[in-house]
């Protein structure tokens, strides 16, 4: 779990199968907003739960494929580059801020998961700096995470046309919609999971990433 007080923490809970289970299995899912009551020993790997409620209800994140797919890559994405368990108040907003939008019934941000990545990169050190305004010459140098006008210099570059529809979605934001192909979309997605790649050290495979794109 991530929590507003102690960062990343491993909990155990019993018994969550059972019929009269204290704790609901449903509260124990991926990406779950609740509000929990737990022991905390900083010798300890593993804590334990002495209470557990919804925080938040999902209106439609388990209803739509599309949406669970993208919470599974969300998910994913976070258990591998949050790893900390020093606290980070504006982390933890910024997370349970996103999911909650995300949710919102009766529509689907296409874009979301693209721009998510994006914003999440700044919580983690490693921001993309990606310019309002970009020259088809622009490339964006993947390993220092700025323009660069160096095409040659390595392979890890985001071409200008890509980096364009990347800063209009940005610029946008989940109000508005961009007529990118999918093609182009899913090629972002691409480049933003390397970029993550290029920074976290543990970052290897993403499971998720193939689902994702059978469903979108």
């Amino acid at each position: 779990m991530y929590t507003e007080q102690k960062g990343h923490q491993t909990f155990i809970v019993n018994s969550v199968r059972k019929s009269k289970a204290m704790t609901p299995a449903a509260l124990l899912q991926l990406m779950t907003l609740v509000d929990i009551v737990g022991y905390h020993h900083d010798h300890r790997k593993i804590n334990r739960i002495k209470e557990i409620r919804l925080n938040h209800a999902w209106q439609s994140i388990p209803f739509d494929m599309r949406k669970s797919a993208v919470i599974t890559c969300v998910a994913e994405m976070c258990a591998k580059c949050i790893t900390t368990a020093e606290p980070y108040p504006e982390l933890f907003s910024f997370l349970h801020r996103n999911l909650s939008a995300f949710d919102k019934p009766d529509s689907f941000d296409r874009d979301f998961l693209i721009r998510f990545l994006v914003s999440l990169s700044q919580y983690l050190g490693f921001g993309m700096n990606v310019p309002s305004a970009v020259s088809p010459d622009d490339s964006f140098d993947l390993l220092e995470g700025q323009l660069t006008e160096h095409h040659d210099r390595h392979k890890y570059l985001m071409p200008g046309a890509d980096l364009a529809v990347l800063s209009e979605i940005l610029k946008l934001g989940r109000n508005g919609k961009t007529d990118a192909p999918v093609a182009v979309r899913r090629r972002l997605v691409d480049q933003l999971i390397l970029y993550y790649q290029l920074h976290v050290e543990s970052l290897k495979e993403v499971n998720s990433l193939k689902i994702l794109r059978e469903l979108l």
